[in-house]
């Protein structure tokens, strides 16, 4: 709890541990079978995120039968269990109940050595920060629902969110990575966060280098998502700002995501040869997008634990 880590890692003997976590969320596409692919790939994402194998898992889901065919829930486990299947996890059960709303998630289970844990409490100064997907999954998500996506537009922002961790997470294994974190409902900078307070060390995060959705600040003007300024309120009091970057170059670095990337601190000898493995392995959007500094502190004395600047 004190790491704010992904999932939970228990050992069972001195050479194995399981791996524990579990999420749901409510719909951010209309098309059933997609939202069950970006919910397994979210939820399966945790055990990744620690540098485990994902074994099991199990449903979670709430909905309105009076007003969501029988059907339609088809669809959405149907795509679940395409991309349980594509990750070699094994659907042992669930649990569903009547809600007024409709929210679909997973509790996984995987396993791991002890000693492999890829926590993300243990960066290390000059580690480079390479990222594996794009950002811009909220400004998306609120322009699918107001009609303002093209399908070409859409096809990007879902492919990007079904796309499976796994891959990204096997390529870190094999490599000097001192820590290791998925960007999701806390935004990057959220997630850079307890990386840099669990290491005492300040994030840099570099503007100009962080990949995102094509047509994200064009989008951005009409479709702003409402809860970006939740992770700016959490980040604020330890962050510091180049002058110059706009609001909206901000909010790229601080919106939420949806079964987003990961996030890894990368020893600097290894960064050619890792961003070439994930490129191989279909990551075709990771890159580098900060580094890892020794501690700064602002003019009050104030740890400054995450730096967002524009190179």
């Amino acid at each position: 709890m004190e790491t704010m880590d992904d999932a939970g890692v228990v050992r069972l003997s001195p050479d194995l541990a399981i791996v524990q976590t579990l999420d749901f969320f409510q719909p951010v596409v209309n098309d059933p079978r997609t939202f069950g692919r970006i919910v397994a790939a979210n939820s399966l994402s945790d055990v990744w995120a620690m540098g485990g194998k994902a074994l099991t898992a199990m449903n979670i889901l709430a909905y309105p039968s009076k007003k969501i065919p029988v059907s339609a829930i088809e669809e959405l486990l149907t795509g679940a269990c395409e991309k349980l299947k594509e990750a070699n996890v094994m659907l042992v059960g669930g649990h569903s109940m009547e809600l007024q709303e409709l929210f679909y998630g997973m509790s996984v289970t995987g396993t791991m050595h002890p000693d492999r844990v890829l926590t993300n409490a243990q960066a290390r100064v000059g580690d480079r920060l390479i990222l594996t997907k794009p950002l811009g999954a909220a400004v998306y998500s609120e322009a699918l629902f107001k009609d303002g996506l093209t399908d070409q537009q859409y096809e990007e922002f879902s492919s990007s969110m079904e796309r499976l961790n796994m891959y990204a997470s096997e390529v870190f294994q094999h490599h000097d990575v001192s820590a290791l974190t998925d960007v999701t409902g806390f935004g990057l900078i959220g997630h850079a966060l307890p990386i840099a307070r669990n290491a005492g060390v300040t994030v840099r995060i570099q503007l100009n280098k962080v990949p995102f959705f094509s047509d994200f600040f064009d989008l951005m003007q009409r479709f702003l998502p409402t809860q970006t300024w939740k992770n700016t309120e959490y980040v604020e009091p330890y962050l510091w700002k180049e002058p110059g970057i706009t609001d909206d170059q901000y909010s790229l670095v601080a919106e939420a995501q949806t079964s987003g990337g990961l996030l890894a601190a990368v020893h600097p000898d290894d960064v050619a040869r890792v961003l070439a493995a994930l490129h191989a392995a279909g990551d075709q959007r990771a890159a580098v997008v900060g580094e890892v500094e020794p501690l700064r502190k602002g003019d009050d004395g104030k740890s400054e634990f995450i730096r967002v600047t524009k190179e």
